[in-house]
């Protein structure tokens, strides 16, 4: 397969609504930019007719090609699907939504090709239009995954454009579940940021709900990092220096003989060590199934069908 000037990778969810008009505005804003591109659309495992729209709009247009999952595996296994399936000199990552707009594609280009840089990493000027306990939560996602990992990933998203040693990078990654913003910040090269605007959301509403993002942010900790687990070892570290404190005063007091009983200082602690305790079960439990997922080395997704010239023939992975 010939190689292309910007090969697009698309992830789509239940969008058989708005694809094929969003896809329409991408190609023609492609098109009076005067850009070489193909776009490869990874079907999900969507519940509706987003298949069939995908290979309608594959059939229409040769620089597009469509590829299906056997069932839902997420975003990110849709992305590395993606990258995985083209070839180019180029890789762009975006929604189908348009909340990244393809007016931006050329000037993201323009900048890779003025800085030399391998990715150019698009970052939010404004979160658009988001209600306000969606903001809060995504920025506590955020300062929670930088105090964890020392990852600052504050306004950024999945609008990239990577050369291809930054693919083949990534693509040679084997773990099963990845979290791609971490990914592509952790294997470095040379970044430069773009500032974009987030358009309005073409279409019905975002199925990316409150439940779905706290479940997004504790995978990517987990993906991202161990770090974690060294909240137990914090917290035994503080039990113990108050326990020699309490042990010394208490020592004190039955020595000069004014010890008292003291039930609700007993029960407080008892609580607070319980309380650290379930946690700290808890976050090894998490990281004993992450590892029970990936020593059964199963596929990170499969491919039920792909159609379309642009990508090549991809095995299940």
């Amino acid at each position: 397969m010939s190689s292309c000037g910007l090969s697009i990778i698309i992830p789509a969810f239940n969008e058989a609504k708005t694809i094929r008009q969003n896809m329409a505005k991408l190609v023609a804003q492609l098109d009076a930019d005067e850009i070489d591109f193909q776009i490869m659309l990874v079907d999900d495992g969507s519940s509706d007719s987003t298949w069939l729209e995908l290979k309608a709009l594959s059939e229409a247009d040769k620089r597009i090609s469509c590829l299906r999952f056997s069932r839902n595996f997420g975003k990110e296994a849709a992305i590395c699907a993606g990258l995985k399936a083209m070839e180019g000199e180029r890789f762009l990552v975006m929604d189908s939504d348009l909340q990244h707009p393809p007016r931006y594609i050329k000037g993201m280009m323009e900048l890779m090709d003025e800085t030399g840089a391998d990715i150019v990493d698009g970052v939010k000027a404004d979160r658009g239009e988001e209600s306000l306990a969606y903001k809060l939560l995504a920025r506590g996602f955020y300062k929670i995954l930088e105090a964890a990992s020392g990852l600052e990933l504050n306004s950024s998203s999945d609008f990239k454009l990577m050369g291809k040693n930054v693919v083949d990078a990534i693509c040679d990654f084997p773990e099963g579940r990845v979290f791609f913003r971490g990914l592509v910040d952790w294997i470095g090269f040379t970044k430069v940021e773009f500032l974009f605007n987030v358009d309005r959301r073409e279409g019905d509403v975002s199925r990316f709900s409150t439940k779905k993002l706290i479940r997004f942010a504790i995978d990517s900790v987990l993906s991202y990092t161990s770090k974690p687990l060294y909240i137990t070892v914090l917290a035994s570290l503080i039990f113990f220096v108050c326990a020699v404190v309490l042990g010394v005063q208490t020592l004190i007091n039955f020595f000069t003989g004014t010890a008292v009983s003291g039930f609700t200082t007993v029960i407080l602690l008892l609580l607070i060590i319980g309380s650290v305790l379930a946690l700290s079960l808890g976050v090894i439990g998490a990281y004993i199934s992450r590892i029970y997922d990936e020593v059964k080395g199963r596929p990170r997704y499969i491919v039920q069908e792909i159609r379309g010239s642009c990508g090549r023939r991809q095995e299940n992975e």
